[in-house]
């Protein structure tokens, strides 16, 4: 049962308080990825969330897949502790559904079909972009239920890092920047472990941590022919699982990405080039068995943009890339793709009027062509109130594994398809911040598990509304979202682990050097898979509080407790959850 309790306790609290610990209204979020070029959120015609360092590190989440479970329109199933596999779910679409952008690069492993949340390192993001619906006909496949766009550090300062948390949580990291005339270095490293917790009730009775470490090296030259960029990025790890079906139950895991990029501005056209080569890989092993999994995608774009007149303007641009599986457990039938795509776009800005319509035209080496496209329309009645309305088709291309995994291959799959309505109205003014949005997404061969082997199933729907505030005043801060959520198959069954009620609540103080907040986050029983050891799990609801200290200009104290009434819950079935934790953190920028 949905519980009002925590709505009318967190609406209380909306309504009748004051402002916003590191938020400046005269600040204006500016969206960078969902239109592919800076866009302020009036122009984007979307649902996006932006979160920059200063927010990330405000809420002191644990890592990024808590950090994305703090925002609407997104839930998360974890299996167990930090490094375990997460499963970020994005309006209800499936964790493959949703796109991982790294610095524009697309993200992710061709066998799983979907990017590891777990084990990317939160110390080393500077910036969110959570966009929220398909984006498919502006970067194609896999965008279909949203994008995670993320990037990396660029600390313009030297900043020490350094935490410590229950479970033997532990880590540092550490972020330097050299700045020229014509040139900039920016590089970034750390590691972090836990022992953790059981992930898994009835299996090894031991505890299941993870290491990792960390790097980036990025430099940026600015020539008279344009600003070229280069960077490397390394992240490697171990983390231990509990597993029920073999012996394994420890991965080593690498993500390697090197990156060139050029752009340039030619009076009003602006040119984008970008080449990228990722590695992915995740070597399970046991005491009798070894599963190395490693895939490697090398990709290539180039973007133009263009004003027409001053008030119409066009993007257009071409993409290219090849996936291919270097390592894996089994031998699969076929273990390369390529896919080549044109994209074009318009938009019009006149008066209160804004128009943006995109298509896509994708080739894939396996399925063939897909038309992706996405309408949208907006009018903005006065400075503060704003309605829009789009449409959007996107498409998923099954993985390697859904498709060749010896054993349950299913080489005659077919790539999801959807297509998704919104209506979404926003109001901003100085004090309040307000965002209703419904959407309503059907989804033709969704692929879903069936007798031994995944199987397209004939459709799903996939409907909701999600609604968040902010009001602020001078020092204190709070804000509230909901998410209604209703997915279903051809058969009238929820999607699992989607609940269908969900609320977030954070409010803030700060006064002088000291800030503080509290968190409440709820949701809804959530109907689990048919190999789960229950068929639902009820609902719960978490409760949290952080401080900081500003110890001196250059020096950050925090200290934050999760799960304070040390709740027991899970969000998979049979997979343990951290109870009350406490971790400490403390940043220094070098004068």
């Amino acid at each position: 049962m949905f519980k009002p309790a925590l709505v009318a306790c967190a609406a209380a609290g909306y309504f009748c308080s004051a402002y916003a610990e590191n938020h400046d209204p005269d600040i204006e979020h500016i969206s960078i990825y969902a239109n592919r070029t800076a866009s302020t959120e009036q122009q984007v015609l979307a649902s996006i969330t932006v979160l920059q360092r200063a927010d990330i590190v405000a809420r002191q989440a644990a890592d990024l897949p808590a950090l994305l479970a703090q925002l609407p329109g997104i839930s998360v199933a974890r299996s167990g502790g930090r490094g375990q596999l997460s499963s970020v779910f994005i309006r209800g679409g499936e964790a493959k559904h949703t796109l991982v952008l790294i610095d524009g690069v697309r993200s992710g492993s061709a066998t799983a079909g979907a990017k590891s949340l777990s084990m990317l390192p939160l110390e080393l993001i500077e910036r969110i972009e959570i966009i929220r619906g398909p984006r498919a006909a502006f970067y194609g496949a896999d965008a279909m239920a949203g994008v995670i766009a993320i990037s990396t550090r660029r600390s313009d300062e030297v900043e020490l890092n350094a935490n410590v948390g229950s479970n033997g949580q532990h880590g540092a990291d550490v972020s330097a920047a050299y700045h020229g005339e014509q040139l900039k270095l920016h590089a970034s490293a750390g590691a972090q472990r836990a022992d953790g917790i059981d992930a898994q009730t009835n299996a090894d009775p031991d505890r299941d941590g993870y290491r990792q470490r960390f790097a980036k090296v990025a430099g940026n030259y600015q020539s008279g022919f344009g600003e070229w960029s280069a960077q490397v990025d390394v992240s490697s790890g171990y983390y231990q699982f509990d597993n029920q079906w073999g012996s394994e139950d420890a991965s080593d895991t690498l993500n390697r990405t090197y990156l060139l990029g050029w752009q340039h501005s030619n009076g009003n056209w602006q040119q984008q080039v970008q080449l990228s080569r990722l590695l992915d890989s995740d070597i399970s092993f046991g005491a009798a068995s070894r599963s190395p999994f490693q895939t490697e995608r090398d990709e290539f774009s180039y973007q133009l943009t263009m004003p027409l007149t001053a008030a119409v303007s066009t993007i257009s641009g071409i993409n290219w890339y090849q996936e291919d599986v270097a390592k894996s457990a089994a031998d699969y039938s076929q273990s390369s793709r390529r896919n080549r795509a044109v994209f074009a776009g318009l938009t019009l800005q006149q008066s209160a009027v804004n128009l943006n319509l995109v298509a896509r035209r994708d080739l894939d080496s396996q399925f063939g062509g897909a038309n992706t496209w996405q309408l949208a329309a907006g009018y903005q009645f006065n400075p503060s109130w704003l309605v829009r309305i789009g449409r959007a088709a996107s498409f998923k291309a099954p993985s390697f594994n859904d498709l060749y995994y010896p054993g349950s291959e299913n080489p005659l799959l077919n790539p999801e398809r959807a297509v998704e309505d919104e209506v979404a109205l926003s109001f901003s003014s100085e004090l309040l911040a307000l965002n209703l949005a419904w959407f309503d997404r059907d989804v033709a061969d969704l692929l879903q598990w069936g007798d031994g082997k995944m199987e397209n199933i004939a459709n799903a729907r996939i409907k909701g509304i999600e609604s968040s505030g902010e009001l602020r005043f001078t020092q204190i801060n709070h804000t509230l979202s909901y998410t209604w959520l209703d997915a279903r198959d051809a058969n009238a069954q929820r999607l699992i682990r989607r609940p269908e009620h969900a609320v977030h609540w954070r409010g803030s103080y700060q006064l002088d050097r000291w800030s503080v907040f509290l968190t409440g986050d709820y949701q809804s029983k959530t109907r689990q898979g048919p190999f789960d050891a229950v068929a639902q799990l009820p609902a719960f609801t978490l409760w949290g509080a952080g401080a900081q200290f500003d110890l001196s200009s250059q020096a950050v104290l925090r200290f934050k407790i999760d799960n304070l009434t040390d709740k027991q819950y899970q969000t998979v079935a049979g997979y343990n959850s951290y109870g009350i934790t406490g971790s400490l953190s403390l940043s220094y920028v070098l004068p």
